[in-house]
């Protein structure tokens, strides 16, 4: 058996690495592989729903970390300390990262050090084009001016001249500084794609508009945009109403609890990392 030990970020081969990066060579496409990830608190529902529905997905990679939370969880029929994972359809020639732990405290090297493993991975399999889903909550007077726009997609400026592909799709809006103002993508959602567009991988953030910034339903508006923009053939009202199901049962957990347990205590302290950063004339941001 071989060691194992964890470090800041340790990515584990759950194939033959060597078999599987032939494989991908020998069955190479001029477009290249897609590469979705998504992370917590509701961003990784998409991907997770895409690997339980397609049925040739198979695990390909786990990923562990000392800053993930120090517990074991219940996984079927075992327990298993805390990893993210990287699901590949081969039909469809997809990725999909499932982050599942958040950082136990927020540490900046520790998201950078991630994405850029994450990023160097991706471009190591083949992939052409990576998106990150999310969610943007807009201020009122945005949501009266944008009310036809369902999701958002930042670009990433990569070494290629433009981006190979249009990006115009209905209920889909690109952002620019110029329309939008300024706006912040936090941690990996954003990161992940930045660094992966310096390496030269068509990158992107996929933002479903919601009202919080743990909306659920945001990110079926985000999955929409994503089968329109990769033009991935997906069986796509299925996918939608298993996560219309899972949001409803997710608000009506939420009520009840509101109507068992009193408000939380104001703790005196400021919190060590603000969940979103927001300049004066901007929307609240986005996970």
């Amino acid at each position: 058996m071989e060691a194992f030990g964890i470090d800041e970020f340790t990515p584990v081969w759950e194939v033959s690495e060597r078999e599987f990066k032939e494989r991908l060579r020998n069955e190479a496409r001029e477009r290249g592989n897609i590469f979705l990830a998504g992370f917590p608190p509701v961003g990784n529902a998409v991907p997770f729903k895409l690997k339980e529905n397609l049925s040739d997905a198979m695990k390909v990679m786990s990923f562990y970390s000392y800053n993930f939370p120090p517990i074991a969880e219940l996984q079927d029929d075992f327990f298993d300390i805390p990893h993210d994972e990287l699901w590949f359809s081969e039909e469809k020639h997809l990725f999909l990262y499932i982050g599942k732990y958040p950082e136990v405290e927020y540490i900046p090297k520790a998201t950078y050090k991630q994405a850029e493993i994450l990023a160097k991975i991706a471009k190591e399999l083949s992939v052409s084009e990576l998106y990150t889903l999310g969610v943007i909550v807009l201020l009122p007077e945005e949501r009266e001016r944008m009310k036809d726009v369902e999701a958002f997609v930042a670009r990433f400026r990569s070494g290629r001249d433009a981006c190979e592909h249009s990006l115009e799709a209905e209920g889909v809006k690109v952002m620019t500084r110029r329309e939008m103002g300024s706006y912040t993508i936090l941690r990996k959602a954003g990161l992940l794609p930045g660094i992966a567009s310096k390496l030269g991988v068509e990158s992107f953030a996929v933002l479903g508009v919601g009202r919080r910034p743990n909306d659920l339903r945001a990110c079926i508006r985000a999955f929409r945009a994503f089968v329109k923009l990769s033009r991935i053939e997906i069986d796509v009202r299925k996918i939608e109403e298993e996560l219309e199901k899972d949001a409803n049962a997710l608000e009506e957990r939420i009520r009840k609890q509101g109507r068992r347990m009193p408000p939380p205590p104001v703790p005196p302290q400021p919190p060590s990392q603000p969940s979103t950063f927001r300049r004066s004339e901007s929307s609240p941001i986005y996970l």
